[in-house]
């Protein structure tokens, strides 16, 4: 049986085979990996800047690469 909420989503086989790898690997149901990814909450998380380095929110993340690294952000 499908896990809650997986039948609504249209991926590719891959796809899926990767989720729910992720999943597997982190004890999580696929249901709950991808409400943890579409959370906001999950933007609090630090990241670390692989250019200089610098510990940064994951939501501010994208303003660092284009306040501090714009060369390297492409559009």
């Amino acid at each position: 049986m499908p896990e809650r909420g997986w039948y609504s989503l249209t991926v590719r086989e891959e796809t899926a085979r990767r989720v729910r790898e992720q999943a597997k690997a982190k004890g999580l149901t696929v249901d709950e990996l991808i409400n943890e990814l579409m959370t906001p909450t999950s933007r609090s998380v630090w990241l670390t800047c692989n250019l200089c380095g610098a510990r940064v929110k994951a939501g501010n993340m994208p303003k660092h690469m284009a306040v501090v690294h714009p060369k390297t952000t492409t559009k």
